[in-house]
């Protein structure tokens, strides 16, 4: 489904407001449902990062996750990547993800990061996490990273990272369905530290804490040598993502000439009816596609141009150093 539109206002709408009595049962209930699991947490023999946010919908996890596996990777640590696997047949046995494996198996997030990051770094899907956890160590993990698991509490873990995006972090501050978050907005004191992608410019330049939680200022940017063949076109972008207009504000702020905008539901399927519709609007507005890492793991191959996002900023030697204090 589309988020509703009323989810990002920065105070809550009538709609909103009448939905809030369910919001805060929703809220009591993921609560209580975190609390029970974490009480019953698996503890892994390696170190464990979790990565996650308080909405429903993109913040930047994946781009994150990538970021953080490639730099371990680097130093020679084996890597880990954890997630449930949404999207795909969700099996609920460990699965390590392989080039055989396609999207419709292992779910999109997955497959893209099994695609875009070094061979030496493992990516498995799971349903029941401690179950994929430990046969991520049994396979000789020493860094496990927990995808999207703010609110999946039965893995313990020595860096809990809360990740927010934008002018607008939490929406209208409710709980679904009456605006955009899974808990309660004082469960980011949960979080060992907070990272605030594309913030908006304050007068000292930081990030404002929330909640007393530690919070590093960073950027999701589209990778500059894939902007090049893109300049001078003109581009129907297309994206199912979260917020699909993060997308398409993306390639604007690149000063790339973006003629069209179709923004798909998260974690779309592509089928062949889609796939010819997006072929067509692209004709009709004789402009080039483009779309994300994250659906294009899912096209054909050559059906469209892909924009890689990076994660850039000031702030990322402190994140480093600040989960070298928790990891160690």
């Amino acid at each position: 489904m589309h988020t509703p539109a009323f989810y990002s206002q920065p105070h809550p709408t009538p709609l909103a407001l009448a939905l809030a009595p369910l919001g805060l049962v929703y809220g009591m209930v993921a609560g209580w449902h975190g609390a029970r699991r974490e009480a019953r947490a698996y503890y892994s023999s390696v170190p464990v990062i979790a990565i996650g946010n308080l909405v429903a919908g993109g913040t930047g996890k994946t781009p994150l996750v990538a970021a953080l596996a490639s730099h371990y990777a680097a130093l020679g640590t084996q890597v880990a990547i954890v997630l449930r696997g949404y999207g795909g047949m969700e099996s609920a046995n460990p699965l390590q993800v392989t080039f055989q494996h396609t999207a419709k198996q292992v779910g999109d997030e997955a497959a893209m990061l099994y695609a875009m990051l070094p061979t030496s770094v493992q990516v498995w899907v799971g349903r029941h996490r401690p179950s994929v956890v430990r046969r991520a160590e049994q396979a000789g993990a020493g860094l496990i990273i927990l995808d999207d698991a703010f609110q999946r509490r039965d893995v313990a873990r020595q860096a809990n990272i809360l990740v927010m995006h934008g002018a607008h972090p939490f929406g209208n501050g409710l709980c679904l369905p009456a605006g955009p978050l899974r808990e309660p907005m004082t469960a980011v004191a949960r979080a060992d530290f907070a990272i605030h992608f594309n913030a908006p410019s304050t007068p000292k330049g930081e990030a404002p804490p929330y909640y007393g939680t530690t919070t590093y200022r960073l950027s999701t940017l589209p990778d500059a040598a894939a902007l090049e063949p893109l300049k001078g076109k003109r581009l129907m972008a297309f994206a199912g993502i979260g917020y699909p207009d993060k997308f398409f504000n993306t390639l604007r702020a690149a000063k790339l000439n973006v003629v069209h905008t179709v923004p798909l539901p998260d974690h779309v399927r592509y089928t062949p009816s889609l796939m010819h519709r997006l072929q067509a609007e692209a004709h009709s507005h004789n402009a080039s596609l483009v779309t994300t890492s994250k659906d294009a793991i899912k096209l054909p191959r050559g059906f469209s141009a892909v924009l890689p996002i990076t994660v850039e900023g000031s702030d990322w030697e402190n994140v480093l150093a600040a989960l070298a204090d928790l990891l160690a």
